[in-house]
């Protein structure tokens, strides 16, 4: 994630904490929680419409939090003063939204936590097929490349930051099932300046009752 400077971080965040609000508000009225990769495909598309439409001056398409969101990351971008320079902004929004919406589930006591693996992979499909579907419908342009490229990132980054803690986690917990290839990472516990977790380490060729 592109760490964007403080000071244009809190418009940003109003409107993402807005659009996480709405986006709860419907998960929680239609009783069908998994249908958030729905929500967050529909919202993201309105995103990318938004900033193509400012960045172009084509005419405005519908107003709603996410366009609303759009005009915020274009505008806190403008200190810049370089053409695309909005596209670290959005990573900064869509990452900051991809966690408030389930921490606002989380919050209203509708889920006991704010990440189960359903989560992450209706999440990670919802920017994966966003990116397609940026790339399937648009031409060969910078703006849609840009965006394309901003929810490839923030998915891998999601992997790396957040799901392979949770994933360590959940070994911990549960158990390994890499437990028959002859190439595979384990955890060691690990602490540093006073934090615990854990580290992977390489193992080497073999299978498990060859070791």
């Amino acid at each position: 994630m592109p760490y964007i400077p403080p000071q244009n971080r809190p418009g940003i965040d109003r409107c993402v904490e807005a659009l996480a609000g709405q986006l709860a508000d419907e998960l929680i009225k239609n009783n069908a929680t998994a249908t958030i990769s729905e929500l967050y495909r529909r919202e993201f598309q309105s995103i990318a419409e938004g900033l193509a439409e400012i960045e172009t001056g084509s005419p405005a398409g519908p107003a709603g939090k996410a366009r609303e969101l759009a005009k915020a990351i274009v505008e806190a971008a403008k200190i810049y003063n370089q053409q695309g320079g909005w596209l670290g902004e959005l990573n900064y929004a869509i990452t900051r939204l991809i966690q408030a919406v389930p921490f606002a589930m989380y919050k209203r006591g509708v889920w006991k936590e704010a990440l189960r693996y359903w989560l992450y992979a209706e999440t990670v499909g919802a920017l994966t097929r966003t990116a397609y579907d940026i790339h399937g419908n648009s031409s060969n342009h910078w703006i849609a490349n840009g965006i394309a490229g901003v929810f490839e990132d923030v998915k891998d980054e999601y992997k790396r930051r957040v799901n392979t803690a949770y994933e360590a986690a959940q070994i911990c917990k549960s158990g390994d099932c890499f437990e028959l290839s002859p190439f595979r990472t384990q955890l060691v516990e690990f602490e540093a300046a006073g934090v615990k977790g854990w580290i992977e380490i390489m193992l080497p060729q073999g299978q498990p009752g060859d070791r």
